[in-house]
């Protein structure tokens, strides 16, 4: 819809309302500030959900991959030729043979189940989130390190890597080691439910494992309940021989997940089953989704609100403009003219707000962290607990094409409720408004 000079020019003077037609201006800047505060707020919440989101994804696919192989009810056997084969597949980096069971640990008098997760040394540490904390570079280490600070400020010794593999040694997260009371050089009993025949009747296997390192994922879920042994000793405490429960894949960015999974079906054959990150926490992200979907849904019944207080911005300038609409129409305008004039007039005061809202929202959006965290310490509030929601920073990832439709979306609600008070002023007969006037 094209607008001619001198509609726009008349559509703003509307908007400068002179003092008596003062209320209007006021009802036309809370629709503008309403437009504005739901399109921030709306990008803002997006961008977190997007960044939680795409955290939650970054983490766990660092961590265990973009694909696995899982085992039947024995195991799996990764023989050397099977992981040849799998390296070779365009797109994989590499492919890891891991050991998992739930077991039981016992530090003192504290008792608490975790999943043991057994791999070689080098595998562990070429997994960034577990690994960089204890001997990353310096900027890494520093950045997990901070993440993961204690809560009274007190100085964690993070262990080191190197005795990692020497005996039964373990890599426990940072929650669990204070859940436990454990610290580098600690000893911990680990209870497995795979049980073993002694003279004095059947007991579980269990055995005494030396806090090698302290790990930081930033991820509570992980930081709190995953164990890291070395392969053999947790293959030895599950008695699985030398089988594996999975085969962890990760592939090079970029790669396509559908056909790289589909590669390593044909590779694997009946031997397992092939899955991908999203299959292993369907659960978890479809509740994300879905949050994320009535999030969206609420927010913008705000915006549609909000939008629709121009109507009666509109309807009241009609009614204050009765006898210059009038005069416009006996001079020659003709009723899209006057239809133009007040559509002009709702687009601005959406386009504004919507524009701030823009502002605001990125702005806001970009600093989410450093805010959450002045937010917390000024006023002592708990603003994202990393025990709920398993990160222990606030992500926020913004989509520039997300921001495009709210603000489109905005204009078009404003646009929307613009016709009614428009199409009453085209509909004016000039006769009657000067009769009024």
């Amino acid at each position: 819809m094209a607008f001619a000079s001198v509609e726009r020019l008349i559509a703003f003077r509307y908007l400068r309302a002179r003092r008596e037609e003062g209320f209007i201006s006021v009802i036309a800047g809370f629709s503008l500030v309403g437009i504005a505060l739901g399109v921030g707020t709306l990008i803002v919440v997006m961008a977190v959900m997007n960044g939680f989101q795409l955290e939650m994804l970054r983490q766990m696919a660092s961590i265990s991959g973009q694909l696995g192989v899982q085992g039947n009810r024995d195991g799996l056997q990764a023989t050397p030729e099977l992981l040849t084969k799998l390296r070779a597949i365009a797109g994989v980096r590499s492919a890891t043979p891991a050991a998992e069971g739930q077991v039981i640990t016992v530090a003192g008098e504290k008792v608490r189940g975790v999943l043991i997760r057994g791999m070689t040394p080098d595998d562990f540490r070429a997994r960034t989130p577990l690994a960089a904390a204890i001997d990353g570079s310096p900027a890494t280490r520093e950045r997990y390190r901070n993440l993961c600070r204690s809560d009274d400020g007190r100085a964690i010794d993070w262990g080191t890597l190197k005795d990692f593999g020497d005996g039964f040694t373990v890599a426990v997260g940072r929650r669990f080691a204070d859940l436990m009371g454990l610290k580098v050089g600690d000893r911990l009993q680990i209870v497995s439910p795979v049980s073993i025949a002694t003279p004095l009747g059947v007991m579980p296997r269990s055995a005494m494992a030396e806090v090698t390192a302290i790990f930081c994922a930033g991820m509570y879920d992980y930081d709190s309940n995953f164990v890291y042994a070395p392969l053999p000793e947790v293959q030895r405490l599950l008695a699985m021989g030398d089988r594996v429960t999975t085969i962890e894949l990760f592939l090079a960015e970029g790669t396509p997940l559908g056909p790289a999974k589909r590669q390593v079906a044909q590779v694997v054959g009946l031997q397992g089953w092939v899955f991908d990150w999203f299959q292993a926490n369907f659960g978890f992200f479809a509740a994300i989704q879905g949050q994320t979907n009535v999030l969206f849904i609420v927010l913008t019944m705000i915006v549609l609100v909000a939008a629709f207080n121009i109507v009666s911005s509109l309807v009241m300038l009609v009614r204050t403009k009765t006898g210059d609409i009038a005069i416009l129409r006996t001079m020659g305008a003709t009723r899209g003219t006057i239809l133009r004039l007040f559509l002009l007039d709702g687009l601005a005061i959406g386009g504004i707000g919507a524009l701030i809202g823009v502002v605001l929202g990125l702005a806001f959006a970009l600093n989410i962290e450093a805010i959450r965290q002045w937010l917390q310490h000024t006023f002592g509030l708990v603003l994202f607990d990393e025990t709920l929601y398993l990160l222990a920073e606030m992500p926020a990832h913004i989509t520039w094409q997300e921001v495009a439709v709210i603000a489109g979306m905005a204009l078009v609600f404003a646009l929307v409720a613009s016709l009614y008070p428009a199409f009453r002023a085209a509909r004016l007969d000039p006769v009657e408004g000067l009769r009024r006037e």
